[in-house]
């Protein structure tokens, strides 16, 4: 009677681990994230691998391209901008955030918001016809995703030599 018992209770556990495991990559499959099993740790790694399979090589090539051509611009308004505040630090300045824009002096305001409205211009030329949202889309997914990160990273080294 006590192997029985205890038969039912490794089953019963296989069960449920089987069901958490198959729960959590399912989960994660439908998040984008592709779990891995890594045999050091014991545990579940959910990277997010398929995010860069997203991006096409095409949107890789525009995204730097538009990145390329705004660098400019940044540097010059982020010069700008510190002669305004000064030593400090310049807080981020986050165009689809409006709130990091009035964070700033008068003058710094004006500056960022030329910035931002030529920057979108800029994204407009590489993502035509009401797709400059996937500009913002690849700049979160690289975030995320060290493997995208790298991609973008060497096609703007391509692109700049």
């Amino acid at each position: 009677m006590m192997t029985l018992y205890c038969s039912r209770r490794r089953l019963n556990r296989t069960f449920s681990q089987f069901f958490v495991v198959g729960a959590l990559a399912t989960m994660g499959l439908l998040s984008g994230l592709t779990p891995e099993y890594s045999r050091n740790s014991q545990s579940f790694i959910f990277s997010s691998t398929a995010y860069a399979q997203e991006v096409s090589a095409e949107e890789i090539t525009r995204y730097a391209r538009a990145v390329l051509a705004m660098e400019p611009l940044r540097q010059q308004a982020y010069s700008e901008i510190k002669l305004i505040i000064g030593s400090g630090n310049i807080p981020d300045i986050v165009c689809g955030r409006p709130a990091s824009i009035t964070a700033l002096p008068a003058g710094a305001q004006t500056i960022a918001r030329n910035y931002c409205n030529q920057s979108s211009a800029i994204v407009a030329n590489f993502f035509p016809r009401g797709k400059t949202g996937r500009f913002n889309e690849i700049t979160n997914l690289m975030q995320r995703n060290q493997g995208l990160h790298a991609r973008i990273q060497s096609e703007l080294r391509r692109l700049q030599q």
